[in-house]
């Protein structure tokens, strides 16, 4: 059909007939919405092109990594890294994609914030939470309300409340891959966070209004199946979601360059369409990374055929969150309460032994790049704020070197690390709303829970990284070690075993000692012991990194990781 007229900006919707059925309905590969992503919107080709932006695949994608287990994945919302006032963003750049790279920005103490701050850290993937459409509420003065944004409308469609003119169908599209480029540019991937698992809206949604029930899993009696628990499951091993789950993964990449993908409740889909999409991927470049939620659903697939982590096995150069070696490490939210990890004395020595080697006893891997180390992430408490409630009567300093611990050993286990954004200088989501600031069980369940609260708690405060300097000066030497040398990312077991030995790790006395040795020989201490751990004789030893006592009585603190070289 041709229509004899410029529609460039135009909306439109489709309407769709059956024998006894008409919707009226959005197009399901729309690149660009309405403002509320109710109608499609016609994008020329010309209002997509940003100046300096350019697709690279291959080894012209040269922040690409060789060796994904020296990734060190940074998790992000847009909204959170620049709302807050303190962030020094331009405030009608506040919450968008142009706001998430403002070069120049700076705290009321004069220290980088933002896209600076990110980029001086070391890490070398950003994990941007959800960036398409999404489902949107608005407050009383018609403003997009705050939402993670796994609430997923038009999967093609960058959101439109983080673009700096809503109105402009093509703006989210320039600005996202203006964006892009900025972390290209300073040797950063950027992956997208997706969310194939569900729709938000059943009925509403463009692939119900065009081929009702054909999308989604179905029970016997007709209703939908809802292994995810927020809505209808998709069927991905039905020809045609498959069909545009990758047609919409290549156009990610083939026009934002996007570098990788993190699969949200990856366990809902199958194991055929999750390999069917490495291989694709693989086709434009192997260097892509795909990791997601490896969870076991409770979906209508049979076990084998679930893309979960005990079946790992069956899905080659495609990572799993490793949630065992989190609650090790950390501890967990649990049913009825909290539970204590190894930096709150917690004696899981030996689970933390199995990580230091790349947790092929812990899942059924393939690989050390199919484990995803982590202790935080958007979901349940940030590390911060776990700790607050395990340990009530913890002064701060005694929380941070908790923290710097926490983190730090995640680091320096093998398998590919991720973080979350604030992370290392104590990012909090305890905002009270009692008398005098004093924190609610409301406000506790908020923290545990944000995906919805208002940006006074999610949005990062960067005044924190003035207080903090030690603890990120720590956590960027880590990083260093973890995306610089061999020994901390082997990218098979059989390396693994050949060059790294842990010597220590008795349950219950907060101690673990390992070494790695190849070209270089290290040996890690990480004590939460309690006291300080003292070492007969470190003269062969060269402190790197960590608090640790390196003249006679030698020691390393409580609450540290450190990391020595060996003097041969």
């Amino acid at each position: 059909m041709e229509v004899p007229e410029d529609l460039a900006g135009k909306a439109y919707q489709y309407h769709v007939h059956f024998e006894n059925q008409h919707f009226l309905t959005r197009d399901p590969y729309t690149i660009a919405t309405s403002p509320d992503g109710k109608r499609s919107a016609i994008v020329a080709e010309q209002d997509k092109t940003v100046a300096g932006f350019k697709v690279c695949q291959g080894k012209e994608a040269t922040w690409r990594l060789d060796n994904p287990n020296q990734a060190v994945i940074y998790e992000m919302h847009i909204r959170d890294i620049s709302k807050s006032p303190s962030s020094g963003v331009a405030e009608h750049l506040r919450g968008t994609f142009l706001g998430a790279c403002q070069s120049g920005t700076r705290n009321s103490q004069g220290d980088q914030t933002t896209f600076d701050y990110i980029r001086n850290l070391g890490i070398n993937v950003v994990q941007l939470q959800p960036v398409s459409d999404r489902h949107k509420d608005y407050d009383q003065n018609g403003q997009v309300t705050y939402n993670w944004g796994y609430d997923p409308q038009n999967y093609n469609a960058p959101e439109t409340s983080f673009s700096s003119n809503p109105d402009d169908p093509g703006q989210a599209i320039r600005d996202l891959k203006t964006m892009i480029q900025a972390y290209h540019d300073a040797g950063i991937s950027v992956t997208l966070d997706v969310v194939y698992n569900h729709i938000y809206s059943t009925f509403d949604s463009a692939f119900q209004s065009t081929v009702p029930d054909y999308y989604y899993r179905m029970n016997p009696n007709g209703s939908f199946q809802n292994g995810t628990g927020v809505g209808s499951e998709t069927a991905s091993e039905h020809e045609m979601f498959r069909k545009f789950m990758i047609d919409s993964l290549r156009y990610w990449v083939e026009e934002f360059n996007v570098d990788g993908f993190r699969f949200d409740l990856m366990g809902i889909h199958d194991v055929t369409t999750m390999n069917i999409i490495r291989e694709e991927m693989d086709k434009i470049d192997p260097q892509i990374l795909l990791y997601g939620e490896g969870w076991d659903m409770g979906t209508g697939l049979m076990p084998e055929d679930k893309a979960k982590k005990d079946n790992a096995y069956q899905l080659p150069r495609i990572g799993f969150f490793n949630d065992t070696q989190r609650d090790a490490i950390k501890g967990a939210e649990v049913y009825g309460g909290l539970k204590a990890g190894y930096v709150s004395g917690q004696a899981t020595e030996d689970i933390i032994a199995k990580a230091i080697l790349g947790s092929s006893e812990l899942g059924s891997y393939l690989t050390p790049s199919q484990v995803l180390n982590y202790v935080e992430a958007h979901d349940n408490f940030n590390l911060h704020d776990l700790l607050v409630d395990l340990h009530p009567d913890d002064d701060e300093l005694t929380r941070t070197k908790r923290i710097e611990l926490a983190t730090a050993m995640n680091l320096l286990m093998q398998g590919m690390a991720f973080m979350e954004l604030g992370q290392e200088f104590s990012r909090t989501k305890l905002v009270g709303t009692g008398e005098e600031g004093q924190v609610l069980p409301s406000d506790r369940d908020r923290a545990m829970n944000s995906y919805n609260a208002p940006d006074a708690v999610n949005q990062v405060n960067w005044e924190l990284i003035s207080q903090h300097q030690e603890s990120i000066d720590y956590i960027k030497q880590i990083i260093h070690l973890k995306t610089s040398q061999k020994e901390f990312s082997y990218q098979t077991y059989e390396e693994i075993y050949k060059h790294v030995f842990v010597r220590e790790a008795f349950a219950g006395s907060g101690i673990v000692i390992f070494e790695i040795k190849d070209e270089k020989h290290y040996e890690i201490i990480f004590n939460a012991s309690g006291l300080p751990y003292y070492l007969e004789n470190a003269d062969h030893l060269r402190l790197l990194v960590g608090n640790s006592r390196h003249k006679r009585p030698f020691y390393v603190e409580n609450l540290t990781a450190s990391v020595f070289e060996v003097i041969k």
